[in-house]
């Protein structure tokens, strides 16, 4: 009989723990539920992972790694002005939502239910969108830069409302993707923000 390797079994933790933490919240899913969902023993668990905080760790850093240091890397080596940068960056998020959907709500998610907690894993969360932030900065200074933006316009508060745009239309997407077409939705809401702060849309 083969062996699963660890690295496989690892992953398949994490991907069973994503799915469980969205179903039931991180803090009401137990090592147990993990466990039993996976049909392996806690022994086999802790190979991988010497606690639960360690798993949800190692999600938060999972979803920095291969999301948002890939977004960051992609979107400053495309060429193009403020404007095709944005739609390319807004292309990119919506395109591995897709695909990872999973994990992609479940940080909002974890977001709401770490915020004011005061562990680890807000902290944790707060420097991944600390740099989600800054990276949106400095998109936007391109555009303000490029003078499309209306007279005022805050680049920092504006950073925030854009990620905040993002993580609650990605929200609505999930709960109702069954009535909502997801590439319509992904449109409108881009053009949404391009509309309200571009002075002279393209």
């Amino acid at each position: 009989m083969k062996t699963e390797s660890t690295d496989t079994m690892k992953n398949r933790i994490i991907r069973e723990s994503v799915r469980l933490f969205l179903k039931t919240s991180y803090k009401a899913a137990s090592i147990r539920h993990i466990t039993d969902a996976l049909g392996i023993t806690k022994g086999a668990f802790y190979w991988h992972f010497k606690s639960k905080e360690e798993l949800l760790e190692t999600i938060i850093d999972k979803y920095n790694k291969e999301f948002l240091e890939e977004l960051y890397a992609y979107i400053n080596d495309f060429r193009g002005d403020f404007v095709k940068k944005f739609k390319e960056y807004h292309k990119y998020i919506n395109e591995y939502a897709l695909n990872n959907t999973d994990i992609c709500v479940l940080f909002v998610t974890l977001s709401a239910e770490m915020a004011g907690s005061n562990t680890a894993a807000e902290n944790r969360i707060k420097s991944v969108l600390k740099k989600y932030i800054d990276f949106i900065e400095s998109l936007l200074k391109l555009g303000k830069d490029e003078g499309l933006f209306k007279d005022g316009y805050n680049v920092s508060l504006n950073a925030h409302i854009v990620i905040a745009i993002h993580s609650g239309v990605l929200l609505q997407w999930y709960i109702n993707r069954k009535e909502i077409n997801g590439q319509t939705l992904a449109r409108t809401y881009r053009d949404l923000i391009l509309h309200g702060m571009v002075a002279k849309s393209e």
